[in-house]
């Protein structure tokens, strides 16, 4: 019998979907096979059924089927559709030959496929439909993956139009604050241009002031010389003798006049520490190359469920954030502008992206499954204190010591008063960037960051109470340069992995470590369009992943499975 998905026709039973054979009426004047209207009634008791096509409860006369009046009209046209041999014309094909795989008729059968074993035509036909509704079957599903691998590939396509636009609006941000950074340094060197020349002008103005006045009374003296000579008085001429002997016109007198000129000349200069062609090279560097990554898909995969804006200007850089569920839940976002020193502003968002309130330092750990960072000051050292808590005590912190160095504090006899804890091991390592502990409590990963000559962090595995890395994470070889900012454990398919977010190629690394060791990755949410430079990542109580990125776009994830 065919599927019910065939399509029926006039000369089609609605039952069996094929050609009418020994097509009889029903009471209600609708059409079936014979053998079709008794399969129907032998599967039902009481000696009713109903119409396939109308439901009409039916009975049988007492001669049975047999006595069904014929439909003689489609009878007639099912003899009059007979297909008849190309080589015998009045022949009927009526045998399917096996080994030609060929429909024959009677005289085909005893002449050239004497030898060849062969069957009935209906029922080779019949063979050969099912095998057509089983391959039917495979088109479709073949057709089914075909199109959901178009649409895959249609969103994929938009996926990289999406980030060529998110790439572009970076590069334009950076090309706009390059401009900016650009203006405000030719504002400030026009500033002391104008400064530098106004002290010179200035003294230049006091020389010319001192002249000036000599040359005035240099020019009083030479009036009085020459009308000396037209004095009558003899004390007049006496009086301009003294003067040019020893008075303003002496010979000392005139020399001192003489000698108030410029010992030395003062002109504005523009001094530079680097050339032309560095100034491009490090514009370049700045402004960034594209290149095509290539990312194999983390399995599950994820969708990007909410999105919002914080922080006011580009500059802003997100340190650390995390997800509070209270009521209503709450996202707290620690910001940073490159200042170790600084107080770090910490705002509070809905998770629609509200703005709610702000504080001056960032205190971001607060709850369970999550992270963050503290400024502390005692005495003149400064350090930072980024925390892992659980419930209401933390037990890690780790300490970011001016001296480039830091130290994971670990706890015992956890109280809710953090002074009660006793420290059950402390373990120096690098200046962090970011750290976390996994599930067990028995390993933890830090972002260091890099010491002379190296240029890009690190991120090492630790396990307690050692004090050496057990691993340290290597990325896919295809990533000539890796910037790392972040990490968080996470169960990901049923397996805890360390996600990583890379700032520099755009992306989230998922790295699986076995006994201690990382080993290498998919890439979790590939080709996202917002996820551009992320610097910091967490997950909250319900397995979401909250992202930041740079310029303050705060993203969070969940797996398309949930």
């Amino acid at each position: 019998m065919a599927s019910g998905s065939d399509e029926v026709t006039m000369d089609t039973c609605a039952v069996c979907l094929e050609t009418y054979t020994q097509p009889k009426f029903l009471p209600c004047h609708h059409t079936f096979c014979a053998k079709c209207i008794t399969d129907l009634a032998n599967r039902q008791t009481g000696g009713t059924f109903p119409c396939p096509s109308c439901r009409k409860p039916t009975s049988l006369p007492e001669g049975g089927v047999a006595a069904l009046q014929a439909n003689f009209y489609l009878r007639k046209q099912a003899e009059n559709s007979k297909e008849m041999c190309k080589i015998h014309n009045t022949r009927e094909l009526e045998f399917y030959c096996i080994r030609c795989e060929e429909a024959i008729c009677i005289n085909c059968k005893m002449t050239k496929h004497e030898q060849h074993q062969t069957e009935d035509l209906p029922t080779a036909i019949q063979q050969k439909r099912e095998e057509i509704i089983t391959e039917n079957a495979r088109i479709q599903k073949a057709e089914k993956d075909l199109r959901e691998n178009l649409k895959a590939t249609r969103a994929e396509q938009q996926a990289v139009l999406d980030k060529k636009a998110a790439v572009e609006k970076n590069i334009r941000d950076r090309h706009a604050v390059m401009v900016a950074a650009a203006d405000k340094f030719r504002d400030e060197a026009l500033d002391s241009l104008s400064n530098v020349s106004t002290d010179i002008n200035g003294d230049i103005d006091q020389i010319l002031e001192q002249q000036e006045n000599d040359l005035k009374e240099l020019l009083r003296i030479k009036r009085q010389v020459e009308r000396a000579w037209n004095l009558v008085k003899a004390s007049d001429v006496v009086s301009v003798v003294q003067e040019l002997k020893t008075g303003r016109g002496s010979e000392q007198a005139l020399a001192k006049m003489t000698s108030q000129k410029m010992k030395a000349v003062c002109r504005p200069v523009l001094h530079f520490k680097v050339t032309g062609d560095v100034i491009l090279q490090k514009t370049r560097d700045f402004m960034g190359t594209v290149t095509k990554m290539e990312m194999e898909v983390a399995a599950p995969e994820v969708r990007v469920v909410k999105r919002f804006p914080c922080g006011q200007d580009d500059d802003i850089e997100v340190f650390s954030l995390c997800h509070v569920d209270t009521d209503p839940p709450c996202v707290w976002v620690s910001f940073e502008r490159r200042a170790l020193l600084k107080d770090t502003p910490e705002a509070k968002y809905s998770e629609d992206g509200k703005y709610q309130r702000s504080y001056r330092k960032g205190r971001v750990s607060r709850r369970r499954y999550t992270k963050g960072r503290d400024t502390a000051r005692s005495g003149s050292v400064s350090f930072i204190v980024t925390c892992c808590k659980s419930l209401l005590a933390a037990h890690f912190n780790l300490s970011n010591y001016l001296s480039g160095k830091a130290t994971v504090f670990s706890y015992k006899n956890i109280s809710t008063d953090q002074n009660n804890c006793n420290v059950e091991c402390s373990i120096n390592v690098g200046a962090h960037r970011a750290f976390d502990v996994d599930e067990t409590e028995q390993f933890f990963v830090v972002v260091e960051e890099p010491t002379f000559p190296e240029m890009w962090r690190k991120v090492k595995l630790y396990q307690r109470p050692g004090g050496d890395p057990v691993s340290t994470y290597t990325p896919p070889a295809h990533l000539s340069c890796f910037q790392p900012s972040d990490v968080c454990f996470y169960k990901l398919n049923g397996e805890q992995v360390l996600l990583v977010t890379d700032e520099l190629n755009d992306c989230i690394h998922v790295v699986y470590f076995q006994s201690g060791q990382l080993s290498n990755v998919p890439f979790l949410a590939p080709g996202c369009p917002w996820l551009i430079q992320p610097t910091a990542i967490t997950v909250d109580v319900s397995a979401r992943l909250w992202l930041a990125c740079r310029g303050g776009t705060i993203i969070c994830m969940e797996p398309v499975n949930k």
